[in-house]
């Protein structure tokens, strides 16, 4: 880690920062520079765009003059790469666990009276101890801290070093750590001899702990992020599945594994058949799996997926696939074709926003006709909800994720933050009920296996107003090269000859 005083005016904020920040904390991180100094650098791509210490950057320069700055200089990284550091940063600067978001943060520093604490040290004299940063054995610091660890401030560390960033470690004169508990397992597990170390006492340690792992500004990702958010929710994994999924099952089988219902099975099928009938849409179909197992034994599927994944390559969108399978459910809806079951299963957890989900909804009523729709989504009952929110333990392959509350709605979690943050939304059995009530004037409920199962019938009159805005939302989505679905005027078109009303703008 090499720390440079540079010029204030070599170094610039990114337009995409997820935080906001307000006049009260503002005070308190200068506060902080006036009477500790810089303990953490600022840290910047080699352009000079700034990754972390946005706030930091804004006081020193337009609140307390300084024209001089301590950087370390990251190597150069794309917009997607730069966006997704950000976030780690903003994770892994303060000693955070999975469920502490900056609301929560913002409650406990208003508790923890730093201000008094931070009024009876003088001003410091040294504004840059962070240049005595020096390496020093890890054993006494592993055998003072034990017992300590936070595995989801670890995850962090290891998602910065990927990308070849190194942070200190903060401790006191009794080797406990004021901050960087992550970083210092993190750096155990790479079984480093030596560690970054920067050495503060009495008052000022106590201060700095407060200081460097309460004060934090709001996220806004959900704004600042909010088209990334969308279609990196949609992203899917490499797994395929070989059977069909519980959204497609439960109304079957029940509370049975979905697996245990099996399409080789003719009695299995010709059960599926009698409750879900013969022609059915696949809503949110992503690798198709459904679709072509249904498919498989004779059912008549039509799906849809607007970010349609390469198989061989689960990080690239098939925009024209994903458009040409718009279109066909489209054309079909517009023909007045009428399907006895539509499907929507899991997809309601990638959908990072309410009114999102509405528009989603009201395109399920006005496809649904007089069949009926099949919903499933995961609960705040299902274990990965738990663990990213302090209600059960963190097992590896959650903390491998980077995954965190994040606080802009109840349920809402954000994971793959080193690489494409993607949100995820957990729900309760009364929140997608009254999501399906909007629109459909029958609508049951359940809850079993963690997750919420819904079956509405009987779609409510359509509202002119609603459906357009749905479609002009879903079919007009933006894909991660920039360019958009362009199918909205379409699908009013087609939308409004399937109910006999005028949807044009």
């Amino acid at each position: 880690m090499i720390v440079r005083l540079v010029d204030a005016d070599t170094i610039r904020p990114s337009t995409y920062n997820p935080r906001t920040a307000d006049p009260e904390r503002l005070d308190l991180v200068a506060l902080s520079l006036r009477k500790l100094g810089w303990l953490l650098p600022i840290y910047a791509d080699a352009s000079g765009e700034i990754l972390s210490g946005h706030q930091r950057h804004y006081v020193a320069t337009e609140l307390l003059g300084m024209t001089k700055l301590p950087v370390v200089h990251t190597k150069p990284f794309d917009l997607e790469t730069r966006k997704a550091i950000n976030i780690v940063f903003n994770r892994g600067t303060n000693d955070m666990a999975t469920e502490v978001t900056s609301t929560t943060l913002a409650e406990a520093i208003k508790e923890s009276g730093v201000n008094k604490m931070a009024a009876e040290l003088p001003d410091a004299t040294d504004l840059f101890p962070l240049l005595r940063v020096a390496d020093e054995p890890i054993e006494p610091l592993l055998k003072a801290n034990r017992g300590d660890w936070n595995r989801h401030a670890k995850v962090m560390s290891r998602m910065l070093s990927r990308r070849g960033i190194e942070m200190p470690v903060i401790v006191d004169e009794h080797d406990r750590v004021v901050n960087g508990i992550g970083r210092l397992e993190f750096y155990a597990t790479r079984k480093r001899e030596s560690v970054p170390v920067l050495r503060l006492s009495g008052r000022t340690a106590e201060v700095a702990r407060v200081m460097l792992n309460l004060l934090t500004m709001d996220f806004d990702i959900h704004n600042r992020y909010r088209n990334e958010l969308r279609y990196n929710s949609f992203r899917r994994t490499a797994h395929v599945r070989k059977t069909l999924g519980l959204g497609f099952t439960f109304a079957v089988i029940g509370s049975k594994p979905a697996e245990s219902l099996r399409l080789d099975n003719p009695t299995h099928v010709s059960a599926w058949r009698k409750v879900h009938g013969d022609t059915v849409i696949d809503f949110g179909a992503g690798h198709l799996t459904e679709t072509n197992l249904l498919r498989s034994v004779g059912i008549d599927v039509t799906p849809f997926e607007p970010f349609r994944c390469d198989p061989n390559n689960t990080d690239t969108v098939m925009r024209e696939e994903s458009t040409a399978l718009a279109r066909e459910l489209l054309r079909q809806a517009g023909q007045g074709k009428q399907w006895t079951s539509v499907f929507i299963s899991s997809v309601l957890n990638s959908v990072p926003f309410l009114e999102d989900r509405r528009h989603i909804v009201t395109l399920l009523a006005a496809l649904t006709g007089s069949g009926r729709c099949y919903a499933v989504a995961k609960s705040v009952a299902h274990g990965s909800w738990k663990t990213l929110t302090g209600g059960s333990v963190i097992n590896s392959r959650n903390a491998s994720y980077g995954g965190f509350a994040i606080g802009y709605e109840d349920g809402t979690v954000l994971t793959d933050v080193s690489d494409q943050p993607k949100a995820q939304k957990y729900h309760t059995v009364d929140e997608m009920r009254a999501l399906f009530k909007e629109r459909f004037a029958h609508v049951h409920a359940a809850h079993a296996q963690a997750n919420v199962q819904i079956i509405a019938s009987n779609p409510l009159p359509i509202d002119p107003e609603a459906l357009g805005a749905a479609c002009d939302f879903e079919f007009d989505l933006m894909y991660p090269d920039g360019k958009r679905m362009g199918l909205a005027d379409y699908a009013r078109e087609q939308f409004g000859r399937r109910h006999g009303i005028d949807l044009s703008r």
